[in-house]
């Protein structure tokens, strides 16, 4: 489609590394503006450090404080990703020990009960595919002195930033509402050694978004470039983008007109959260949890 390493003539960056430091409300503010950055090639995030080409926009070192970890319970991702629940089902799988989370759960709750003003433990994440990027390291759960709200700090490999961020997001405040309770506002900080958008992928953002109200007023070849890689998605057929499953993933996206989706909330995409099921040891993943809910539940029944 657009060619990953094609220079984009007139555009300059200064590539001395430095670390860029960001500051948002909630984890979707988070997500929205981080896009809108990388859509328009943002100075705030990329004067130091970041580059584009006719592929991909990409920075290194980014840390962002977020205020409150929220994703709204309405936010669509089968509507914006075409995202199944199937994908849920499987980012947990692949990342979630629900024995390691319990124990995460027991051992706060003692020292809360013990009035400990101040902790760090870590959740060192599982990545069970072989073919796992494992973007995912760890979150630390942390209680500062004097401060009311736990933080929890993501550390990040590398995040793609349209679809794949916040799944992330919304993956650690369910995290956060296990450990913690559904009531417990927590801040989240983010540590990511690299973010990047591909063009194919940040097209996903008009669904949200209409990419036409977030790049008026920004002229620059990178913006020049999304519009014409976006164009081409709005009047093109399937057999230009079926070769390859992130394009086609963007196409449908774009093209409701010819592709349905099912609707994917937020809200609809929970952990196991029941304490009074007694869960052997062996139940570690979301899966194996689920199936054991389900035959607990039809034995209570029947008695």
């Amino acid at each position: 489609m657009s060619g990953w390493n094609r220079p984009l003539e007139g555009i300059q960056f200064n590539l001395e590394e430095g670390v860029h430091s960001l500051e948002f409300s909630t984890s979707q503010e988070a997500w929205e503006k981080l896009n809108e950055m990388f859509l328009t090639i943002d100075p705030l995030l990329f004067e130091k450090g970041g580059l584009a080409n006719s592929g991909l926009a990409t920075v290194y070192n980014v840390f962002i404080k977020i205020r409150k970890a929220y994703v709204d319970p309405e936010f669509n991702y089968g509507r914006v990703f075409n995202y199944t629940a199937t994908k849920w089902t499987s980012l947990l799988n692949n990342y979630i020990d629900f024995n390691k989370l319990d124990l995460m759960r027991s051992r706060l709750r003692d020292l809360k009960a013990r009035y400990n003003q101040n902790y760090n433990h870590s959740y060192v994440f599982n990545n069970r595919h072989d073919n796992g990027k494992q973007c995912l390291l760890a979150v630390t759960f942390s209680k500062r002195f004097q401060e009311d709200v736990p933080v929890l700090t993501m550390i990040l490999r590398a995040s793609e930033i349209t679809k794949r961020l916040i799944f992330d997001f919304l993956l650690v405040q369910r995290m956060a509402e296990y450990v913690y309770g559904p009531d417990q506002t927590v801040q989240l900080n983010l540590f990511c050694t690299q973010m990047y958008g591909n063009v194919e992928t940040l097209m996903m953002y008009d669904a949200y978004k209409p990419l036409k109200k977030v790049l008026k007023g920004h002229k620059n070849p990178w913006t020049k470039h999304v519009k014409e890689v976006f164009k081409k998605y709005k009047t093109g057929d399937e057999k230009q983008f079926s070769s390859f499953k992130v394009f086609f993933r963007s196409f449908k996206v774009i093209r409701p007109d010819l592709y349905e989706y099912k609707p994917l909330y937020a809200k609809d995409m929970l952990l196991e959260y029941d304490e009074g099921i007694p869960y052997p040891e062996e139940c570690i993943s979301y899966s194996q949890r689920k199936k054991f809910k389900t035959q607990y539940l039809k034995k209570q029944n029947k008695q």
